[in-house]
């Protein structure tokens, strides 16, 4: 953010107003702002502000169609002692040259949010598909090799929870590196079952039921 705000406020002569034009400026800027639709107005002043008034502070919303919530980048917008309009997020802070400077970064942001969403969707897509590849492999191995299995879907990754005699073995499955885990998914069964009747012993996760994981039996496949 902090470059962001550094490439786009730029200038040669800042925003400048007396201390008497302070109370009015904010007052009006707050009035444009509550007019922009995703822009929130927040009523929260810090301790060290001597002068409420003076000080605009504002978030632009992006929503998340994953949650019932937005999420926000908050602003504050002030005066400085040489009485210079200034916008800070959080500690990083860069002087405002122009007012239409702000209305076009909160553009700016939209447009940002909106390519990060498209993005977010496109990725979301792709692993989609990734997925029902994975879980149609293991479906076609679990039926000729005769185990139940349950996935559960991440971000970044496909968890395989394996049912094997004294208990479960769970295997992550890295969306990148699907397609060469899969090809090694069958002996890598095999491996640990060989071990166990080798008498080889060592730890697999308890096997209580686990109902709520959708388990998938080789026998309804």
């Amino acid at each position: 953010m902090a470059k962001i705000l550094r490439e786009h406020f730029i200038g040669e002569t800042p925003v400048i107003k007396n201390v008497p034009e302070h109370k009015a400026f904010i007052s009006s800027l707050k009035s444009d702002l509550e007019k922009i639709k995703g822009v929130d107005i927040s009523s929260y002043y810090s301790s060290r502000d001597k002068d409420p008034d003076t000080v605009c502070r504002f978030s632009v919303q992006e929503e998340d169609d994953r949650f019932r919530y937005y999420r926000s980048d908050s602003f504050t917008i002030k005066f400085s002692q040489e009485n210079e309009l200034l916008i800070k997020h959080y500690s990083d802070n860069t002087i405002v040259y122009q007012v239409e400077q702000i209305y076009a970064f909160i553009d700016k942001l939209k447009v940002a949010y909106g390519e990060k969403k498209a993005l977010r969707l496109k990725k979301e897509k792709i692993n989609s598909l990734k997925q029902q590849a994975i879980i149609a492999k293991v479906k076609e191995i679990a039926k000729e090799d005769r185990f139940d299995f349950y996935t559960r879907e991440y971000e970044r990754k496909l968890k395989l929870g394996i049912r094997l005699e004294g208990g479960i073995i769970e295997v992550d499955i890295p969306y990148k590196e699907f397609q060469e885990m899969l090809k090694d998914l069958r002996s890598f069964i095999h491996n640990v079952r060989e071990l166990q009747k080798s008498g080889f012993t060592f730890k697999l996760k308890a096997d209580s039921g686990h109902r709520g994981y959708g388990w998938i039996t080789h026998d309804s496949l």
